[in-house]
């Protein structure tokens, strides 16, 4: 069905504004195409600015082609096939239930190869044209790990050693406020909306709470989100044993449609952005409901993936045990007991992962990469400056570590 005016009514103003402009390009596009842009677009308001400059980017790049260069763009998208009750379907007014379909619809007739091609194509042509600005300031991301874990647990950074150098003599007295020092003088350097981001598996460290520029370095924490978790759970069990949920995929497409105002994510953030996000974290993330270790690895990727900052701070804490899931997912559940090594074994993959996603940014060669095993003397760096597949045995602090990464 062709998209009208009628069919962007009801999305929120910043999206609708969009969607108005540009409804002419859109009304050309094919609705494969067309239905996955407006999946992007009705949740403009509350992307994060790096988000809204991709669609707008995309936007400048389809309204700038004559028509035959249009078609020749679209030409992949179009020759995906649609079902007949897909092709009569008001998606326009509702792009996500219809998206959903889409990809369901795709790998039913074997197709989805074949768009994930298309796609890639498209996103290099993109990516060509209208090229993603460089960062202000080479990108800093810090992981810390191993809270309250014994040391010699595991062989630390194992993934890690051959991209940088391996200290074993890490001073580590003030070595977390040292750190935080620095990423805080980071945010009051180069304030930017959405930049500097602190991540914790437990409550945040004190010294941010006093931060000086707090509206500078955002922080989320596990704890903090117990109110947002608790309804979560609530919600998932009731739904669980009402029987209006039947399966994993019907239980997922109920919690990507929950809205921030349907439970508590209003006690968490003031910020609309934030509680999206929030939010998103834990309807989105597999297991982020329930372990720490979990929650801090997804907030890392997907902080980078859209937020793209200029700082990230993920620290880890302990987890709960494992239990039976019907004791995990109950909000009203005992305490379980924590289990730092289990955890510390979580975090050195986790920090592993999060090092692949911060190098499939752009200025990722620019970029410094430092996890530190909290309150031990071992801890990992990697940056330009810095010798790969190196080990140092001599003494150091957290403040000469930077110091070489800067």
């Amino acid at each position: 069905m062709a998209i009208r005016i009628a069919d962007l009514s009801h999305y929120p103003p910043m999206a609708q504004a969009v969607a108005t402009k540009h409804l002419a390009l859109l009304q050309q596009l094919p609705p494969i195409f067309a239905a996955l842009l407006l999946n992007e677009i009705v949740t403009y308001d509350w992307k994060f600015p790096a988000e809204q400059a991709d669609i707008d980017r995309q936007l400048h790049f389809l309204s700038t082609m004559s028509e035959t260069q249009l078609h020749t763009t679209m030409a992949g998208f179009a020759d995906l096939p649609l079902s007949d009750a897909m092709q009569q379907d008001h998606w326009a007014a509702a792009p996500e239930p219809f998206v959903e379909k889409l990809t369901a619809y795709l790998w039913s007739v074997h197709q989805m190869d074949r768009f994930h091609e298309i796609a890639e194509v498209y996103q290099q042509t993109l990516l060509k044209a209208e090229p993603e600005p460089a960062p202000e300031i080479p990108r800093l991301c810090i992981v810390v790990v191993g809270k309250g874990a014994t040391p010699g647990t595991i062989k630390l950074f194992q993934k890690l050693r051959p991209h940088g150098t391996y200290f074993t003599q890490v001073k580590p007295a003030g070595a977390l406020d040292t750190l935080f020092a620095a990423v805080e003088a980071r945010a009051q350097s180069h304030p930017a909306s959405y930049k500097h981001w602190y991540v914790d598996g437990g409550a945040p460290y004190p010294r941010t709470n006093s931060a000086e520029h707090p509206e500078n370095l955002i922080t989320i924490s596990y704890a903090s989100l117990a109110p947002l978790r608790s309804a979560l759970l609530d919600k998932v069990n009731t739904v669980r044993t009402s029987g209006d949920v039947v399966g994993p995929e019907s239980l997922r497409s109920l919690l990507a449609s929950l809205q921030p105002g349907q439970l508590k994510a209003a006690e968490t953030s003031h910020d609309p952005t934030l509680q999206h996000f929030e939010l998103n974290l834990l309807t989105e993330g597999s297991g982020t409901q329930i372990f720490s270790t979990t929650f801090v690895q997804w907030a890392g990727r997907e902080l980078l993936r859209r937020a793209r900052p200029l700082t990230l701070v993920l620290r880890y804490a302990p987890r709960q045990m494992d239990r039976p899931m019907n004791e995990m997912l109950r909000a009203d559940a005992p305490k379980a007991q924590d289990d730092p090594n289990g955890s510390l074994v979580d975090a050195d993959m986790g920090a592993y992962y999060t090092w692949i996603n911060l190098m499939r940014l752009n200025g990722a060669e620019k970029a410094s990469f430092i996890v530190w095993f909290e309150d031990q003397q071992e801890a990992l760096a990697i940056a330009p400056a810095m010798p790969q597949g190196s080990e140092s045995t001599t003494p150091c602090d957290m403040s000469q570590i930077l110091h070489w990464t800067a």
